[in-house]
Formats: structure tokens, sequence, C-alpha cells
């Protein structure tokens, strides 16, 4: 939730005159929309662990990308990283 603060925060002070295809419109709509995937993570995480209560979790291995992921990662707290005045970056290269 705070990403998303953050990115409307970033927005509001975006000029009305801004084009759409403007690259801070466009991180400030990535990181709402990866702030959007991991709430919806929470929610799955949440009845994951009333399944663990009831004993009816089954685990499954899948493949993902760990550079995605950190990249999400960075997208989600560079913002409130920068509030507190903390540099929030991934090394080059990112693993894949």
């Amino acid at each position: 939730l705070l990403s998303v603060a953050n990115s409307a925060a970033i927005l509001a002070d975006v000029s009305p005159e801004t084009r759409v295809d403007d690259p801070v419109v466009h991180e400030c709509h990535v990181s709402m929309a990866t702030c959007s995937d991991l709430m919806q993570n929470i929610v799955s995480d949440m009845l994951d662990f009333e399944r663990i209560d009831s004993g009816r979790l089954m685990l499954v291995k899948a493949p993902f990308h760990l550079g995605a992921l950190l990249q999400a990662v960075q997208r989600t707290f560079a913002g409130q990283a920068a509030s507190k005045g903390i540099a929030f970056r991934l090394q080059d290269p990112v693993p894949s």
C-alpha cells in the first residue's frame, strides 16, 4: 500500500500536460500493477495459512525468474526507501 501511495503522490505532482507515455507515468503504472499483484498474493497467502492449519496445503515446485522478482521488489520499495534517504538499487547484472 505504501508503494501505491508513493506512486499516487508522484503522479499528483506530474504536470497535466505530461504525456501518458512519459517514463515517470510508466514507472508509476508498473509500480501500481506490481502492488496490485502483491496484494492479491497477500490474500492468497492468508488463505494458505488457513489451509496449513487445516492440513490441506500442497506445495508445488514452479519455475520463477529471480531477476523479475528482484525488480518487482525494487519497484515496490524504492519510493519508501527514497523517502528515508536510502538508495535502493540492484547491482548489474540482475540474475535471470
